[in-house]
């Protein structure tokens, strides 16, 4: 075989990236995707808003009553705190059944509090006069059903999150499939050098 034989033989095509390297990928942004919290939380949001998913529309309706299940004080509020405390470091995180009852004790708290003392901004009480001047005096029969309906809603949300995390088992989900992912790029890399071999010795 003479060198220009030989040259002529070489694939002179650029290196098309692994088909198992772009379905990894994909497998990896599909995990991630699915334990990020904020699908989860635009959905209570939504739900906060009186609003339910159409499949048939494929949108979200305004429920027939046109009411929210809470104003939009209370509404903005639960979204700040839920976006502030559930992200993705969140289903990441490695925890155990003590440290998973002692942040849903913390939720609780934090929930209950600022359902009771802001009854009026809130409205589970009927406003005052001085609600507009800034003036809070939340008299009134506390409307419970909603808040416990709405504060159950978003222990539940928490809850889902949280236990994702329990022992580590969406990161070792993440992990083992990036391993995976490796291993068998390791093994098309060698046969496609096996193929390269072939060729260079006259092989198909």
């Amino acid at each position: 075989m003479n060198e220009e034989n030989f040259m002529e033989e070489v694939p002179t095509q650029p290196y098309q990236p692994l088909p198992v390297y772009s379905q990894g990928e994909q497998d990896i942004s599909n995990i991630v995707s699915q334990i990020d919290p904020k699908t989860i939380i635009d959905n209570l949001n939504h739900a906060l808003k009186g609003e339910y998913f159409s499949k048939e529309n494929n949108v979200w309706v305004m429920n027939e009553s046109k009411k929210p299940l809470v104003q939009d004080q209370c509404r903005g509020f639960i979204i700040s705190y839920l976006d502030g405390i559930l992200t993705n470091n969140t289903t990441m995180a490695n925890i155990d059944e003590k440290r998973l009852g002692l942040l849903m004790e913390s939720v609780i708290e934090t929930i209950t509090k600022n359902f009771v003392t802001r009854l009026e901004e809130f409205g589970f009480v009927p406003q005052s006069d001085t609600y507009k001047s800034g003036v809070y005096e939340n008299k009134g029969t506390p409307d419970t059903a909603t808040m416990t309906m709405v504060a159950n809603m978003v222990y539940k949300v928490c809850f889902l999150v949280f236990t994702r995390a329990l022992s580590g088992q969406e990161s070792r989900r993440i992990f083992g499939s990036l391993k995976m992912m490796d291993t068998m790029g390791g093994m098309a890399q060698q046969q496609q050098k096996k193929g390269w071999l072939g060729k260079m010795f006259g092989g198909k």
